[in-house]
């Protein structure tokens, strides 16, 4: 599936979908990743790991931490492992 479908689907979703914030939204993420993390590659795993870290920094930088992310983001870009 490529990410412009996943886009749009996650954007007809979110008007139905109650709202949540983002500790909601990390907790959930993380379980849908431990359900598949024995189907994915090493590399795969971390992928999703990192961008998982990345909304959690984000959710930390917003209210008010100081937590650098920008490394991590190049990283991904990339096409490295976090």
């Amino acid at each position: 599936m490529e990410s412009e479908h996943i886009m749009a689907m996650w954007s007809r979703a979110s008007r139905q979908a109650p709202l949540a914030n983002y500790d909601d939204l990390l907790e959930m993420l993380a379980t849908e990743i431990a359900k598949i993390s024995m189907k994915l590659s090493e590399d795969e795993l971390y992928r999703m790991i990192a961008v998982g870290a990345l909304m959690y920094q984000q959710r930390y930088k917003e209210s008010g931490g100081d937590i650098t992310v920008d490394l991590l983001i190049k990283t991904l870009r990339e096409g490295g492992r976090a």
